[in-house]
């Protein structure tokens, strides 16, 4: 044990009995004397300050008030709407019965506390309890026999039980399942349970002829009682079942001398402690007889010990020498204790202190207190299994059971089916159908467009179906620019232009086979002379008519000089010129040529700036100058034209321009035929919380967790199609740090931990083979769903343990000793 405070008074003392800090309160105990002999008599409150390391051992009083006379015991009911901390009552010398109010004497109003008097006993109050069950009700005994039962709102009132006797009453308890039911004790050494139904007595226990100090009901039996004898020639407790009054069910013994007083712990009915004339306090469980212990022995008569109602780890012992120690049952180290006591007792006041002093004494409790066990408690395992133990019904006495349960568990089985119809259709390899399904039950444009995207990739030419998917065709644009061509000129005078035109033609056509005017002259003029044809074409290569420039290119065409011809003729703004001596020149010339005309068209259509770009393979001025409007006609282009290594990096670029101006869905659009993951990852996941608000606004029915985990499949099933689809190879699987994939790879953790819970240990361990080598949670789950694969019988293990755990103290004690049945050991491990 552990002493935690002292209170220097030789003193009663009653527990406060709210759920608030633990408090004490005191009176001066009749029949004693201080070492001052001070004839003071007090009621005093005690805060005994645990949660404050610099107190130290010794308290101090919060409040004190003086009384008429002095204590034989008191008692602190419980809370109520009119005294929110309780009423306190003393049970006085003179035999007067007071009633303080707690809650003022808290609040330090010492003298507006006090409630009122009566005095309806003609000798000293030697014991009185509040019910239990009827807090109101006060029940009083005391000398000459005498007993009355009080209301609380009507003090002056009381009835009395019995008739006067010749010994008193030294003891008085409340049935703690039976309101009506009391039990005294005293001097005569009967023991009489009264019910107060009919007002008299209806059972008398012959305690051997010897007086009784204290009874005790038992907590969870309304039929057993336990007594306590002072007499110092038979010490002893006798427990008594009253289904057979004629004797003790059981006799405890352990005490040398009387036995003074008696408190039976209402949370373990396994536990009492017993304190007496030697000195001592011993704690017991009155089921077995068997004794566990005792607290540090002190110098004088321990006459009263309680557990704390509401914290019963704590317990208070009162005695004759002068102190009221406060202790617990937790941290009953022997070496501690012996060692503390040890070393109060070295020095040269050995003998003086020896007498004073209390001695050293340690026990250890064989079982966890009842408080400190579980009733029942739960521990997930791999494959959906969850492993449940709960507490059995026993008799009192007998060593608790536990029965254990494996079963299968699933939060939602709606996704177990959906992750297996999923992985079927991926081994089919129909990726289609996989698009068609999710496009049917989209709830978002924007999911509609990815599955219709990754729809579109599935084909052989996925660029050119790309261009097709955004509306362009190359025969529509063909048609569109006849039509625009005839649309030119649509006016009457155009149209009878045309017909002239038309006309002439004709006209030509037929002078052409005749030759007999000057168009058959102009006929035979465009003819080339050649090897088998001459022709009567004559002209000068220098002549008059030329002007310097003319017979500079001639020159330089003489001289085989094309680059210095078609030079001059882009100095002068002969392009067409320049063009079709580049022609001789070579490809480089032809480039040449190109650029510098493309250079000076600035300011000109804008075919001529794409024809640039696609001329010069340099599509990046389209994807970063295009007009953002036309996004579509950009990733066109990309697609028409674009290198393969670069494609997906100017999908990117185009996308995050797209991206910055607010648009997510092209963004995502972008990102997506780009094949590039790590961008539209990013996105998917804020569609994927997003889709989780609206489905908790939308259900009434599902759970959150239900909500999240069909949108977290719903999302993995996105990402395994696009890598499916577009062959994506993760090259970070082998990076240490800087994953560019991070987001991903933790859904793909959390989503095995869901699939695992549902029993789906191949598909977790699938997609945590997805992470890279050195990710923080590929190596723990990995190692972990290996485990659960190769050792089912690890869970049982865990079961044992975990079981075990519950049985021990939780501070140094031994654990109990339980077997667990064989059949639970065999039934599941046939079910792991």
């Amino acid at each position: 044990m552990v002493r935690l405070r002292e209170i220097p008074r030789t003193a009663a003392f009653a527990w406060s009995s709210g759920t608030s800090k633990p408090l004490l309160v005191t009176g001066t105990r009749a029949g004693a004397v201080d070492v001052d002999f001070s004839d003071e008599t007090k009621l005093e409150l005690w805060d005994l300050d645990l949660d404050n390391q610099e107190q130290g051992l010794e308290l101090q009083p919060i409040a004190s008030l003086s009384t008429e006379s002095r204590f034989y015991d008191i008692a602190w009911g419980p809370p109520d709407a009119d005294h929110p901390r309780g009423i306190i009552a003393g049970a006085l010398e003179n035999g007067a019965l007071d009633l303080w109010d707690a809650e003022k004497l808290v609040s330090g109003d010492a003298e507006g506390a006090f409630m009122s008097r009566t005095q309806k006993h003609t000798g000293p109050i030697k014991s009185l309890q509040f019910n239990p069950l009827k807090p109101q009700i006060l029940a009083t005994a005391g000398a000459k026999g005498e007993l009355f039962i009080y209301d609380v709102n009507d003090i002056a009132n009381p009835f009395r039980l019995g008739s006067q006797g010749a010994h008193d009453l030294e003891c008085i308890a409340w049935n703690r399942k039976v309101p009506h039911i009391l039990a005294t004790g005293g001097a005569g050494g009967f023991v009489t349970v009264w019910d107060l139904k009919t007002k008299k007595a209806s059972l008398t226990l012959n305690n051997n002829r010897k007086p009784v100090s204290a009874i005790a009901w038992d907590p969870n039996n309304s039929t057993k009682l336990l007594t306590a004898t002072p007499d110092d020639m038979t010490p002893v407790i006798l427990l008594w079942d009253l289904r057979n009054s004629n004797a003790p069910e059981r006799t405890l013994q352990g005490h040398e001398q009387g036995v003074l007083s008696l408190s039976w712990c209402q949370q373990d009915s396994d536990l009492l402690i017993s304190c007496g004339k030697d000195n001592r306090t011993l704690v017991w469980n009155p089921q077995t007889g068997t004794r566990y212990g005792e607290f540090p022995e002190v110098t004088n008569w321990t006459f009263l010990t309680r557990f704390n109602p509401h914290n019963p780890t704590l317990s208070a012992t009162a005695s004759f020498d002068g102190k009221i120690t406060i202790q617990t049952l937790q941290n009953t180290n022997p070496s501690t204790a012996q060692s503390a006591a040890q070393s109060n007792l070295d020095g040269e006041d050995f003998f003086t202190k020896a007498q004073t002093q209390p001695q050293g004494a340690s026990f250890s409790l064989p079982k966890a207190p009842t408080w400190l066990e579980r009733p029942i408690g739960a521990s997930f395992g791999f494959g959906g299994k969850v492993v449940i133990f709960k507490k059995n019904a026993t008799a009192p006495g007998q060593p608790r059971s536990s029965k254990v349960q494996l079963s299968h568990f699933s939060v939602d089985s709606d996704i177990g089916s959906a992750t297996e119809k999923f992985e079927e259709s991926l081994k089919t390899g129909d990726i289609k159908q996989i698009c068609a399904t999710h496009l049917e039950h989209a709830k978002t444009e924007e999911e509609k467009g990815d599955w219709l995207v990754m729809e579109t990739l599935v084909s052989e030419n996925p660029r050119q179906q790309v261009i097709q998917y955004m509306g362009f065709s190359k025969d529509e644009d063909a048609d569109a620019a006849d039509t625009d061509d005839a649309a030119l000129d649509t006016s009457p005078a155009g149209s009878e232009i045309a017909k002239e035109n038309g006309d002439l033609k004709k006209q030509n056509r037929l002078s052409s086979f005749f030759a007999d005017g000057a168009d058959g002259d102009d006929f035979l003029s465009d003819l080339a002379a050649n090897k088998g044809a001459k022709t009567d074409s004559p002209f000068s290569l220098f002549g008059d008519g030329n002007t310097s420039l003319e017979n500079s290119v001639t020159k330089a065409l003489m001289l085989g000089n094309f680059h210095k011809a078609a030079e001059i003729c882009l100095k002068q703004d002969r392009i067409a010129d320049a063009f079709i001596i580049a022609n001789c020149g070579g490809k480089e010339l032809v480039d040449k040529v190109q650029a510098t005309y493309l250079s000076q068209k600035k300011g000109s259509p804008s075919y001529l700036r794409l024809l640039s770009s696609v001329i010069a393979e340099n599509l990046w001025d389209v994807v970063y100058n295009a007009d953002l409007s036309d996004w579509k006609e950009t990733m066109a282009t990309l697609c028409t034209f674009a290198k393969p290594t670069e494609f997906p990096d100017l999908c990117e670029a185009l996308g995050d321009r797209i991206l910055e101006s607010g648009s997510r869905k092209d963004a995502s659009f972008c990102y997506l035929v780009g094949s590039k993951l790590e961008k539209v990852v990013t996105i998917w996941i804020t569609e994927l919380e997003e889709a989780e608000q609206a489905g908790m606004k939308e259900s009434e029915t599902d759970s959150t967790f239900s909500v999240h985990a069909r949108s977290l499949q719903n999302f993995i099933e996105k990402v395994t199609v696009f890598r499916q689809v577009t062959k994506f190879q993760d090259s970070e699987k082998g990076l240490s740090s800087g994953w560019k994939l991070g987001a991903l790879y933790d859904k793909y953790t959390e989503y095995a931990d869901i699939v695992a819970a549902h029993g789906l240990l191949a598909v977790a361990q699938k997609y945590l083979d997805l992470l890279p080598l050195n990710y923080p949670a590929a190596e723990q789950r990995d190692l972990s769903l290996i485990w659960g694969f190769s050792h089912p019988s690890l869970l049982l293990g865990q079961v044992q343990s975990t079981c075990m755990q519950h049985q021990h103290h939780r501070s140094n004690q031994t654990p109990m000793r339980r077997q667990l049945n064989h059949s639970s050991q065999t039934r599941m491990l046939h079910l792991l």
